[in-house]
């Protein structure tokens, strides 16, 4: 079987052949019937002193043990330092590096080291990712040089300011203070959010934008902008799958001015009861302050693949199709790519900078023009932040509400993209 032992010394993968493979099954079976026959044959023979016949079965039984010897034995090794390749009964040992050549036949790949060919067919376990490791080894991004040359591209073509929502577990959050949950701010002459069955909505979210000091001039410089969710339509926090931008079990809320409120316990009575929300995201409220940031393209934006081909592109000249994992690979293997992925990593809540998602980019399924009009991240909420202690985005996920950058300059918060994923 396909042995992945990232953690351990020994080896990283081994490959064999899938004993489930109809192949495998055939020649297994005529192979172990060829053993059995020719073996009694020899016995037999051996009794009855027949010296010549014997030696002749006795050669179709040891052509049979190494037959089977040869289709079931592990033919390759990956180790942390070196490729261990069987050729029948030697073993070659090989440096990542003297791998010459890799090609393509009928159902195998074929490998040159040093001048040597062997052959992997493709149905053998752990075939696919052995090649795979032996490319990333081989690869310019395995090295110091390469990972920081693809570090340095990132941070010169997919770098944003941004705005971290860190948690001030020692502060009472006020009525117009920037928190999680909580009682929201709310003017007497305005009319409380409800959902599609009339009923109130629970905040999710409220940011005082006269707290925070936004560099890129995307946000007003003052005013109250609050996030409600409803839990109407079950567990999905008032999100449509189908229509993300219709806010009828959410709703985003701007107050430009702050105005003379109605007080706390007036506003408790009009706001939605939090007993009625037991399966809220939200475990306990708390307050928040701005903090900026730098953030960096994740690994799940629609726009990562085509900054990888560009990157590798750029730094290799050659031609790269895939994703980042595609080309550094994992980190237990590749070490020096644990700078980009600890880079590229986020798990605090943030207003700007690049959304991340748990599964995939929603805007990956988008038409090109609707997925561009969503440009800019107006929140982030994760499960993650604060150890996960503040909410529960399903199972450990996140959200994210997405908004074309021209609109958040006009304060216009009606096509706003709200969507939320988990494990």
């Amino acid at each position: 079987m396909c042995k992945e032992k990232f953690l351990k010394e020994e080896y990283y993968i081994t490959v064999r052949n899938n004993p489930f493979h109809p192949a495998t099954i055939i020649e297994n079976t005529v192979f172990a019937i060829d053993l059995l026959l020719f073996g009694t044959f020899c016995i037999l023979s051996f009794l009855d002193k027949e010296y010549i016949p014997s030696l002749f079965f006795f050669a179709f039984a040891a052509l049979g043990l190494f037959l089977l010897y040869q289709n079931n034995a592990p033919i390759a090794h990956a180790s942390k330092k070196n490729v261990i390749l069987r050729k029948y009964f030697k073993k070659y040992t090989f440096e990542f590096s003297d791998l010459s050549s890799t090609s393509f036949s009928f159902c195998k790949t074929n490998l040159n080291f040093c001048g040597k060919n062997f052959s992997i067919p493709s149905h053998y376990l752990g075939a696919k990712l052995f090649i795979r490791l032996l490319r990333i080894k081989n690869s310019p991004f395995a090295t110091e040089e390469g990972v920081s040359a693809l570090k340095q591209y990132i941070q010169e073509h997919a770098c944003k300011s941004a705005l971290l929502l860190k948690p001030k577990p020692d502060t009472v959050p006020s009525l117009t203070s920037s928190k999680i949950g909580g009682i929201p701010y709310w003017p007497s002459a305005k009319e409380y959010p409800r959902d599609e069955e009339g009923k109130k909505m629970h905040l999710l979210c409220q940011l005082n934008l006269s707290e925070c000091k936004d560099s890129c001039g995307l946000l007003p410089q003052s005013g109250i902008l609050q996030f409600f969710i409803s839990p109407a339509g079950g567990d999905v926090y008032g999100m449509n799958w189908d229509r993300p931008t219709e806010q009828k079990n959410w709703r985003i809320v701007f107050h430009e001015q702050t105005e003379e409120s109605l007080s706390e316990d007036q506003i408790k009575e009009i706001a939605a009861p939090e007993s009625e929300y037991p399966e809220s995201p939200i475990l306990k409220s708390i307050a928040l302050e701005f903090s900026p940031s730098t953030s960096y393209i994740k690994s799940d934006d629609y726009k990562m693949d085509q900054l990888v081909k560009d990157a590798a592109k750029k730094i290799t000249g050659k031609d790269f199709e895939g994703s980042i994992y595609d080309l550094l690979g994992p980190d237990e293997i590749n070490t020096p790519a644990s700078q980009v992925y600890d880079m590229l990593e986020e798990k605090e809540n943030y207003m700007l900078g690049y959304p991340s998602f748990v599964q995939y980019d929603v805007r990956s399924y988008m038409p090109k023009e609707e997925a561009a009009y969503f440009d800019t991240l107006l929140l982030h909420l994760d499960s993650l932040s604060a150890d996960g202690k503040i909410m529960c985005w399903g199972d450990m996920g996140c959200a994210n509400f997405l908004i074309n950058s021209e609109a958040l300059k006009r304060c216009d918060f009606s096509k706003v993209l709200y969507t939320w994923d988990c494990t």
